[in-house]
């Protein structure tokens, strides 16, 4: 439940919309995108263990990986589906039988990948894009780097794609 909680509420989606909703482009608080609202939550999963959430109780470093296990066997089954026609059964092994879910979670995924696509895959991208674009700022500020404010200042820029924003974040 704790994940969950950092995913759905704080710092995760519910501190992404406060920001989202104080966004003076009403098009990015309204049309927001996908890989970056997703993105964003799964990123704060890891950022809050990285920063001493859980005292880095072995835990909770396990349950963090069988979400991130979750998050790339969803980007992987999205894929597979809709580019490789991957079948039902064979969906069902990669998410029971390698990724650790529950077969009612299972079902739900295939469910969810038989009517959407590229949703499944945005949770992985858009924490891959954050989490890159994170490292690249910390690469430029050096010692200067402060987490807070790098979140704040990526938060400030609503809904908004993540290309668009690293290239905010990085114009000199």
């Amino acid at each position: 439940m704790q994940i969950l909680n950092i995913h759905e509420a704080i710092p995760g989606h519910y501190t992404q919309l406060v920001y989202a909703n104080q966004s003076p482009s009403l098009i990015k608080s309204v049309l927001g995108n996908g890989a970056m609202i997703e993105g964003w939550a799964v990123y704060t999963e890891q950022m809050m263990l990285e920063n001493g959430y859980g005292d880095n109780a072995p835990e909770m470093w396990l349950m963090w990986y069988k979400w991130h296990l979750r998050t790339v066997c969803n980007a992987i089954l999205d894929y597979s589906v809709h580019v490789k026609n991957m079948s039902e059964k064979d969906a069902m092994h990669l998410l029971v039988d390698e990724a650790f879910q529950q077969q009612a979670e299972a079902v739900g995924k295939w469910k969810r990948v038989s009517v959407s696509s590229v949703q499944l895959t945005s949770y992985f991208t858009g924490y891959k894009e954050i989490y890159d674009l994170r490292e690249a700022v910390k690469k430029e500020e050096g010692a200067q780097f402060k987490l807070k404010a790098f979140n704040e200042k990526f938060l400030s820029f609503g809904n908004s794609p993540v290309k668009y924003i690293r290239e905010m974040m990085l114009k000199k």
